[in-house]
């Protein structure tokens, strides 16, 4: 069985909730948790709709929402599902079938923007081929999936503000390389969007700066949400 983990945090503005959630209706043999920060736009109303285990997580950071849907996992294999991208029902045959073939597998899907500008392409290109296959670090939008049996070891994801996915991607590097799968997980460029291209663009990088300079996880993350408070 398949356990995917959704992280919710006032969801209803992107308007992907319903088409995500409709999405993994259709999936087989597979169980869905929804982590939610104590929404109040409609979001737990919707999700009353479907057929799924809710845990009240308020005030969580979205690394402490993952790590409660992992404790609460039973799957085989899990998948950490990004709240703003949408993955095609079939798309979770491919992560089943890989758990089956390979024992302590992890990986994530391909990435690519639901709006289309060539430095967007570029974005995807880079986490893809450069990001994933070649440095071996995942982001949340690529939807990050592993085998249960590192749930059973005491796995944790580190609970930082921001950057957990590439701590959680340091983490199972140590294991083995990640696995990219063909299927998309087609991600809202929300934050291009609203912030503008080029300026999300140079803010991603001053943040990836930042990161690696040790700077406080907490500042990092006012200074990524400013305006937005998406996570």
């Amino acid at each position: 069985m398949l356990s995917i983990i959704l992280p919710t945090q006032n969801e209803m503005r992107s308007g992907l909730l319903d088409p995500i959630m409709s999405s993994l209706a259709q999936v087989v043999d597979a169980e869905v948790i929804v982590v939610d920060g104590e929404s109040d736009d409609g979001t737990l109303e919707l999700l009353s709709n479907f057929d799924l285990k809710l845990i009240a997580a308020p005030g969580a950071s979205r690394a402490a929402k993952l790590n409660a849907g992992i404790a609460a996992a039973s799957g085989d294999m899990i998948f950490l599902h990004h709240p703003r991208s949408l993955v095609q029902p079939e798309s979770f045959l491919q992560i089943a079938e890989l758990g089956k073939e390979r024992a302590r597998v992890w990986g994530g899907l391909s990435h690519r923007f639901d709006y289309e500008h060539p430095l967007l392409r570029f974005t995807s290109w880079y986490s893809n081929r450069i990001r994933c296959d070649r440095s071996g670090i995942l982001y949340l939008d690529h939807c990050i999936f592993f085998d249960g049996g590192f749930k059973e070891e005491g796995f944790k994801i580190p609970d930082v503000d921001i950057f957990e996915d590439t701590e959680l991607s340091k983490l199972l590097r140590r294991h083995s390389r990640p696995v990219r799968l063909p299927a998309v997980a087609r991600t809202s460029a929300i934050r291009f969007q609203r912030n503008g291209i080029y300026r999300q663009a140079l803010l991603n990088q001053w943040m990836k700066l930042a990161y690696y300079l040790n700077f406080s996880h907490d500042k990092m993350n006012r200074q990524y949400e400013k305006g937005l408070n998406l996570n």
